[in-house]
């Protein structure tokens, strides 16, 4: 009797473990978070799965989608009637990927199997192998290699393609309300080309059905064909931007749907040529980007006297050398991939270049003679016109550019940006290039810590010896990213200085550069935050200013 009286009196005193927290009226007197394992156990009124989200107002609903990504905005329309008739934002643009399917598994496979057949490749040219048997051996070794993998790659792009088929079908296969209330401005597809059953349905509806604007398909492993005439026999559509990776046109440019464009963006297999023809038929076009051209020409030429085309970019393709006839309102043109001669015509429309090059050892050895292929700066340029801005960045693990004099001088140019400048080249061909901008303003120059050493030697104290003071007469503004106080370096600011009377402002600061996104062809400096010692800033100051009796603004950071 004394142990239960006992008992009962401390079941009074001391609380159950959850009282506390299932009345409500104890809720305003926790102040702190409980345990994991102390929280509240759910009722029965508890375990209905109650959707409170969706009973928020419609602007709450609106931002969260807003902070969404695609493939997660997609599933909640589809699973919710109160999410999918909610009225989106204009623009709108979707991203519906198969990579956001597929694995991280499937990619570091597919990275193997890429550095196997680069491997073989490699090899294979190394020892320059004529033998068909001898061939014939590597080849299969490299199969027995990357067969297992190619299995397993092609099992998870079945798995990944069935889900990728169903997102985009109950996407695009929407109904006539849902299109009207969540209208589509820009849409990219990607997938993997070996599935490609319904891309004929998708491309019609996304262009016809929703009015996608902004239109870009991805086919990745295999090419596929498609047929935009199929298009035609529809009116009022609003595309605008074609963009086709893998994706090869049949004799499309012909047809209606195309002479509406304004921009179009060929990538790997999709260009096969006849460029001439594209910018006959494309009336409209202003923008046009060939990448990663698989396709071979010995000479790019490109004569379009009746064409509107302002933007010409061509990226890494497998072009010997560019010419440029005739394009009389092109004003922006943008080259990228191994070094390529660039011939000029009639372009006067033309105000900005941006030659942005690379050699390996896979292409600069000269097939005529064997020795290391080297270009002038002259070699870019031939009858180019005057220009406003001139972008160039010229990369490698050697120098391949020949420190000549520019024929041809740059007398209207007023910016000058050189980029990605390894830091074991010389300058000399930079400082060769300024003297044929006699009008310049700005000059950017961006040097590349990353690359190897620079070599004994200070190049910019044996050039000073003769050098005219007043040579950039125009030049105000000079910029210097990767600047690191380091001998040279700073000989080479002290050079512009001295060649510049009008000199105002001279920044120096670390960082890199990056595309610029709202421009074509244009570069911005990403800065990166350099923490320089008192007495190393003072010093560094030292040396720019020593000599000058009124010296520019200097900022170093």
């Amino acid at each position: 009797m004394a142990s239960a009286s006992a008992s009962a009196s401390a079941s009074e005193t001391r609380p159950s473990r959850y009282r506390r927290l299932r009345k409500a009226s104890d809720l305003s007197n926790v102040t702190t978070a409980s345990p994991i394992f102390k929280r509240i156990r759910m009722g029965k009124k508890d375990t209905s799965h109650e959707d409170r989200i969706s009973s928020l107002p419609e602007e709450i609903l609106l931002m969260i989608l807003d902070k969404l990504d695609t493939r997660t905005t997609v599933t909640t329309i589809i699973l919710s009637k109160r999410w999918r008739d909610l009225p989106r934002r204009l623009p709108t643009s979707y991203n519906l990927a198969v990579d956001d399917i597929l694995p991280p598994r499937y990619h570091r496979l597919k990275h193997l199997n890429e550095e196997a057949k680069s491997a073989y490749e490699t090899e294979k040219n190394v020892h320059k192998l004529t033998d068909i048997y001898a061939i014939k051996a590597r080849h299969e070794r490299w199969m027995a290699k990357i067969r297992p993998l190619t299995a397993i790659l092609e099992r998870y792009g079945r798995r990944a393609m069935r889900r990728y088929v169903k997102q985009v079908n109950a996407f695009l296969l929407a109904s006539k309300n849902v299109r009207q209330l969540r209208p589509v401005q820009k849409l990219r597809l990607q997938m993997l080309g070996r599935w490609h059953e319904n891309i004929d349905e998708w491309t019609t509806t996304a262009i016809v059905k929703w009015g996608v604007e902004d239109f870009e398909l991805v086919c990745d492993g295999y090419c596929l064909d498609y047929d935009l005439r199929q298009l035609d026999a529809y009116r009022n559509l609003r595309l605008e931007r074609l963009a086709l990776t893998n994706c090869q046109p049949v004799c499309v440019w012909s047809c209606l749907t195309v002479k509406r464009l304004t921009k179009l963006s060929l990538s790997e297999s999709s260009y096969m040529g006849m460029v001439n023809g594209i910018l006959a038929n494309c009336v409209q076009l202003t923008d046009f980007r060939i990448t990663q051209s698989r396709y071979y020409r010995a000479n790019f030429v490109i004569c379009a006297p009746s064409s509107k085309l302002k933007n010409l970019q061509v990226d890494r393709c497998n072009f010997g050398k560019i010419h440029l006839n005739c394009l009389p309102c092109l004003e922006i043109f943008v080259c990228r991939g191994r070094p390529t001669k660039l011939f000029y015509g009639e372009v006067p429309q033309l105000r900005l270049v941006s030659l942005d090059y690379l050699q390996t050892e896979d292409n600069d050895i000269d097939d005529e003679s064997g020795s290391k292929r080297t270009y002038p700066p002259s070699k870019f340029f031939k009858r180019v016109p005057q220009l406003d801005c001139l972008v160039l960045q010229f990369k490698g693990p050697q120098m391949w550019i020949e420190p000549f004099v520019v024929l041809s001088e740059f007398t209207q140019l007023k910016k000058l940006f050189i980029a990605n400048v390894p830091v074991n080249w010389d300058a000399l061909w930079i400082l060769l290039l300024l003297d044929a901008t006699p009008a310049l303003e700005s000059l950017h120059v961006h040097i590349d810590n990353s690359s190897e050493e620079r070599s004994a030697g200070d190049l910019c104290d044996s050039l000073d010896a003769g050098v005219r003071q007043d040579r950039y007469r125009h030049l105000k503004e000079l910029v210097v990213a990767g600047f690191e106080g380091l001998g040279w370096q700073t000989g080479f600011v002290r050079l512009i200085m001295k060649r510049s009377p009008l000199l105002r402002r001279v920044h120096l600061l670390d960082g890199e550069v990056r595309d610029d996104e709202q421009e074509l062809g244009a570069l911005q400096i990403v800065p990166r935050r350099r923490e320089w010692h008192e007495c190393e800033r003072a010093e560094v100051l030292d040396d720019l200013t020593a000599g000058f009796r009124w010296p520019p603004q200097i900022i170093l950071e």
